[in-house]
């Protein structure tokens, strides 16, 4: 009995601790709430003023009831643009927060680990949402488990119902997916990633449009803060996107890729932009190979983009400019000059166009500075502007392969030989368009490409063409004789 006793006893110790603990947890918990709403809502009117975005995305608490072991919450997701005649869009959500230090919700989903609390989303049905809830046959479209520590940090992951639907004039399949994000705490750190295996769009109303697309994936990286000291890196990607009408094939596309790299130092930053559209074919018969557009920002000071973002965003912006208000203009024109001072550099490198017979390619860089003169005295002599590009280059090279087999893939689509096509007409063609600038050594081809290195030397030294120097004049002159 004395054993049986203080077993009893240990048992009812440790519910009590236990008990005790949730409870304390369920205070802490809605504290945490509150004080996450709050900071999301600063950080979503920040970055959105950030990115020149028109709008607002506030998040509120509307109702919370805590329990011992278990809270309930209802919150309101309202985006709404500036513009006063777009209505707003609401999203209610449900939340069943289980408090920790290890609440049972935690163990079932294979987590271990003492959490503050888990909670449990989701969407609720309302008239800004039933349109969502009638394509997924009135199933919950979206749903989400978030595990929150005692940092602060929140890892949740977001669930979209799949979608079948066939209406009057759309057919709609989406296959579901999933949307991972880790963020807070002590750092600012952002994890996303999330993947979306099949979408299909049939639009059967007046412009009949069909649209099928698989993996969509989403790959999202920061460390530290991106506007001060950190890193950023970005991957989308979407397989197999067909464009189709009842009369035509379209366009197909192996692959859209777009990603993005970013390292901010001191307020300093340098990022990259990467587009990919990978095997182009056109009606099904004309692959017109593939596209590559890589764009670089360097020395790009951060503060003062998000001072113009923040300007440019502002409701009454445009309005102020096309009344031509000078304080306005001041403003945006202070912001540039301060990110001048950084000598930023932007470039291309490269815009490629490529298939099996070979590429052409561009690259350019344009070098900037800040102007040596004062605001006033640039408004007086708009020409001073000139001075803000101190250099550039272009660098362009055509391949007349590359070309071939663009042109022997449309004399295939036509069902025409080579003889008797395109193909055989091109280097005619190109030798009629380019002899002109190869005369005046704008451009220069042997058997296999098309060329030219454009230098801009400033507004005082003109330009290096080939390495034959012009002055502006005389360059727009030989342009002007080469076109007649």
């Amino acid at each position: 009995m004395k054993k049986s006793t203080g077993v009893v006893a240990l048992v009812v110790a440790l519910a009590a601790v236990y008990g005790g603990s949730t409870w304390y947890m369920g205070q802490k918990t809605e504290e945490l709430v509150r004080q996450k709403v709050a900071e999301f809502n600063t950080a979503s009117a920040e970055k959105l003023a950030q990115s020149g975005i028109d709008g607002t995305v506030t998040m509120n608490v509307v109702e919370y009831k805590r329990g011992v072991f278990s809270s309930d919450a209802r919150y309101t997701v309202t985006l709404a643009s500036n513009d006063k005649q777009d209505e707003p869009l609401e999203l209610t959500f449900d939340d069943k927060i289980s408090h920790g230090p290890l609440p049972l919700s935690a163990l079932k989903l294979g987590n271990f680990t003492p959490v503050a609390a888990l909670t449990h989303s989701t969407l609720v049905k309302t008239k800004d949402t039933e349109g969502w809830f009638k394509l997924t046959g009135d199933k919950t479209p979206l749903w989400a488990d978030s595990l929150v520590g005692f940092d602060g940090a929140v890892d949740s992951t977001a669930h979209f119902e799949a979608i079948k639907h066939q209406g009057d004039t759309v057919k709609v399949e989406f296959s579901g997916g999933q949307l991972r994000a880790k963020a807070g705490g002590k750092s600012d750190d952002i994890l996303v990633s999330g993947n979306f295996p099949n979408l299909l769009v049939d639009d059967i109303g007046e412009d009949p449009l069909k649209l099928q697309a698989a993996n969509f994936a989403v790959d999202f990286k920061q460390t530290g803060d991106i506007n001060v000291n950190g890193t950023q890196t970005g991957k989308i990607s979407v397989d197999d996107i067909q464009f189709q009408t009842p009369e035509s094939e379209g366009l197909k596309l192996k692959q859209i890729l777009l990603d993005t790299d970013g390292v901010t130092k001191d307020s300093v930053g340098n990022a990259k932009v990467r587009y990919v559209f990978t095997d182009m074919v056109f009606e099904d018969k004309l692959n017109l190979g593939s596209v590559e557009l890589a764009m670089n920002m360097d020395s790009v000071y951060m503060p003062a983009i998000t001072a113009v973002s923040k300007l440019v965003s502002d409701p009454g912006f445009q309005d102020r400019i096309d009344s031509e208000d000078p304080q306005t203009a001041k403003l945006l024109l202070e912001q540039v000059l301060v990110a001048l001072e950084r000598k930023p550099v932007l470039s291309i490198e490269p815009l490629r166009w490529y298939n099996e017979q070979g590429e052409t390619k561009a690259t350019l860089r344009v070098d900037l500075q800040k102007p040596a003169a004062t605001l006033q005295e640039l408004e007086d002599s708009p020409q001073l502007w000139l001075q803000a590009i101190p250099s550039a280059q272009l660098n362009l090279l055509v391949s007349k392969p590359m070309l071939r087999g663009v042109a022997n893939q449309l004399d295939k689509a036509e069902g025409v030989s080579p003889e008797e096509g395109t193909t055989a007409m091109l280097d005619m063609m190109l030798e009629a368009a380019v002899q002109p600038y190869v005369e005046s050594k704008l451009l220069k081809q042997d058997d296999n490409s098309i060329s030219t290195e454009v230098k801009y030397l400033g507004a005082d030294q003109g330009f290096d063409i080939n390495g034959q120097h012009f002055t502006t004049d005389d360059l727009m002159g030989l342009v002007l004789m080469s076109m007649m």
